[in-house]
């Protein structure tokens, strides 16, 4: 399996006039921004080196202190540009708990085994994540099914198998609790 680059954060703009940016990001663990490796991408695709020195959070978003940003001019042309790392260099997760990456792009099967669609995107609200499942694996709009990520709509995540089984319904801790079925999560 190939090594793929994660985004952990995207730089919105510069804050204050001492090198400080303004990261928006969707990362769990801020401290993924303070791993080793982690580069600048430009959108056209060029890297850039950068450590980060301090993180705080500051009304839903991060602002950082990048090694050798002093200044607004040097911040200014970043704008728009990406964090990213490999996605092995981030911490392994718990049990039955994924990585974003490790999902989106999946295909979603339901429980008799029919093919509903692709993993295209995961929401998040206040309650809990939201699976997009959308018929092609790159579609951005149309038809889609949305799944609250809880045990009786999410049946299993196989990623060695790469697919995820689902019941649309929502009866699936039911059903597997009374045919001793799919593992489910709590």
């Amino acid at each position: 399996m190939q090594d793929s680059l994660v985004v952990l954060g995207e730089i919105v703009k510069a804050h204050g006039l001492r090198g400080e940016v303004k990261v928006r990001s969707e990362i769990c663990d801020p401290e993924n921004f303070r791993l080793p490796g982690i580069r600048l991408r430009a959108p056209d695709g060029t890297f850039e080196p950068v450590t980060v020195l301090l993180y705080r959070v500051q009304k839903g978003a991060y602002i950082l202190r990048l090694a050798d940003f002093s200044t607004i001019d040097q911040v200014l042309p970043r704008i728009g540009w990406q964090l990213v790392c490999y996605g092995s260099q981030l911490p392994a997760l718990p049990a039955d708990e994924y990585y974003h990456f490790q999902l989106i792009g999946l295909p979603v099967f339901n429980r008799t085994g029919e093919q509903l669609g692709f993993l295209t995107e995961i929401m998040g609200n206040t309650l809990q994540e939201i699976y997009v499942i959308r018929s092609e694996p790159e579609a951005k709009s149309g038809s889609e099914l949305l799944l609250p990520v809880v045990a009786s709509y999410i049946l299993e995540i196989d990623l060695e198998a790469g697919r995820i089984v689902v019941d649309p319904d929502g009866n699936g801790a039911e059903m597997a609790a009374t045919d001793g079925g799919a593992d489910t999560r709590e």
